[in-house]
């Protein structure tokens, strides 16, 4: 685990307002009267300038903080009672694709020494639990796109009817 930073550096700043001269006031610690020059980044795991920044904690920490606004759209979606039914069934069952690719990487990463997508079987599994969730994504958005282009036909030829007679 990384420690997370109470505060980050702001990068330096250019050498052509001093006159192509560093002064020492530039490399001093921020004070408070130059409390601009400090970036806040508590939330961070790391600093975002560092030029060796570990991207697999990062990715992973993004992976697990993008869970909540997928379940808030899922909440939402599944509220407003518009969405397809098999369309609905598909982003939920995105949910199946990550329980399953969680436990494949660790297993990977235990059992074989390397990550999941260095290990063709279990990666393609996976990968086949993500090409099922757009299936039945698609295929419940086009369904529902038949049912619209078929009542809107319907309702053509009713007006149609009304209108001859």
């Amino acid at each position: 685990m990384l420690a997370t930073a109470a505060c980050c550096r702001a990068p330096p700043r250019p050498a052509a307002r001093s006159g192509g001269r560093v002064l020492p006031s530039m490399l001093r610690a921020p004070t408070r009267s130059r409390m601009t020059a400090v970036v806040r980044c508590g939330l961070l795991p790391v600093d975002p300038w560092a030029p060796t920044m570990d991207s697999q904690s990062v990715a992973s920490q993004l992976f697990a903080v993008s869970l909540f606004p997928y379940l808030g759209f899922l909440y939402f979606l599944t509220r407003s009672k518009t969405a397809p039914g098999l369309t609905l069934f598909g982003f939920y069952f995105l949910l199946a694709f990550v329980g399953a690719t969680i436990p494949a990487g660790i297993y990977a990463k235990v059992h074989y020494g390397t990550s999941l997508s260095n290990v063709d079987l279990l990666h393609g599994t996976a990968e086949s639990l993500l090409t099922l969730t757009n299936l039945f994504i698609v295929l419940g958005l086009r369904g529902a796109l038949r049912n619209l282009k078929e009542s809107d036909s319907e309702a053509s030829e009713d007006r149609k009817e009304k209108s001859s007679e």
